[in-house]
């Protein structure tokens, strides 16, 4: 079997093991396992295109990000993402087919590729942390993109259980396993002072926000803040991301900050 031969062998096995994952997923709709098996495909799948058949493919795979979102459709948004995957070894497989020499010609000895492709990084983990106030639904969408779209872990506190704990005690032990933290700055409290009305975020909300920079620092705390917040005075100035109605106009710019954090990769 000669080097182009061996490289279409590959893609083929590959492209049945992506099928056999999205089969398998479709019929169990367990998609926090079929996310999990499709990461670790991704890195594998890398890795081995990088080595046998060039580092510049193996890049392009490891980097593709779906663009589209489904709200309410994990098994839609892996399927999505499944077919992207899909395509994307269609395509390699007809190259190396018509155009080998195009293809294998930039292939770069398996030594110089032996590093770790991957989507997501490991800095201490991949723990995101949710600070939130009254707005559950912004809440629901953040979690399920952080979930869906990168595979991150996230932590909500009142979805962990008490454990005879204080709510303090609770916080701080669950807030020590992230290595990153979104606050949702909502208008959840009505506040008359003099004849002046606005809406802040809840206290809770300020006190740990204040407790993740000084536990991260400001770098790995990203402020997700809703038109229509008053921001207090001592975070008057300090960057943040703001959307209108919901979390989702700004998914781009999430992704930034997560990458810049070193939770994803470029």
């Amino acid at each position: 079997m000669n080097i182009q031969q061996e490289a279409i062998k590959l893609i083929e096995n590959l492209n049945s093991q992506l099928i056999e994952i999205t089969n398998e997923t479709t019929s169990t709709r367990d998609t926090t396992t079929g996310y999990e098996k499709l990461k670790r495909w991704k890195e594998r799948a890398s890795k081995n295109i990088s080595s046998k058949i060039n580092q510049i493919e193996g890049e392009k795979l490891s980097k593709k990000r779906k663009g589209s979102f489904r709200m309410g459709d994990p098994l839609g948004n892996f399927t999505d993402e499944a077919k992207m995957y899909i395509g994307f070894l269609d395509a390699l497989k007809d190259e190396l087919i018509n155009y080998p020499d195009d293809v294998l010609e930039r292939a770069v000895p398996a030594q110089v590729t032996e590093q770790k492709v991957i989507e997501s990084t490991n800095i201490e983990n991949n723990c995101v942390f949710i600070v939130h106030g009254h707005d559950e639904l912004n809440l629901l969408r953040t979690k399920e993109f952080l979930r869906e779209r990168w595979a991150l872990e996230s932590v909500v506190l009142a979805g962990k259980p008490g454990k005879g704990r204080t709510i303090v005690e609770k916080f701080e032990e669950e807030a020590q396993r992230a290595s990153f933290a979104f606050v949702l700055l909502t208008p959840d409290d009505v506040i008359q002072k003099n004849e002046e009305e606005y809406s802040q975020a809840r206290p809770n909300v300020i006190f740990e926000l204040g407790w993740f920079y000084g536990r991260l620092g400001r770098e790995k705390v990203c402020i997700l803040f809703k038109e229509g917040t008053k921001i207090h005075s001592d975070l008057d100035g300090v960057s943040r991301i703001q959307f209108k109605n919901s979390v989702t106009e700004v998914i781009t710019e999430i992704e930034i900050e997560l990458i810049e954090a070193g939770l994803l990769t470029k």
